[in-house]
């Protein structure tokens, strides 16, 4: 099994934070004074984006191990 890669923990990292701000602010158990629709907006923004950024580092392609061992240079 490989070790974690720093980037993808920080990626997943942004993730949750986005998310539970999103929710928190939804909910107004984050204090977030401004009209109630500009809060709601926002949190569903964060939401959104947390879900985006999990999904985006979850599946982004990984190099295949196969094109390691193979020449693809076409001269």
């Amino acid at each position: 099994m490989d070790s974690p890669d720093a980037a993808k923990i920080f990626a997943y990292g942004v993730a949750a934070i986005s998310f539970l701000a999103g929710g928190l602010l939804l909910t107004g158990l984050l204090p977030f004074d401004t009209l109630p629709a500009v809060r709601n907006t926002f949190g569903v923004v964060l939401l959104l984006m947390g879900l985006y950024r999990f999904l985006v580092t979850r599946y982004k392609p990984r190099p295949s191990k196969w094109r390691r061992f193979t020449d693809d240079a076409q001269d």
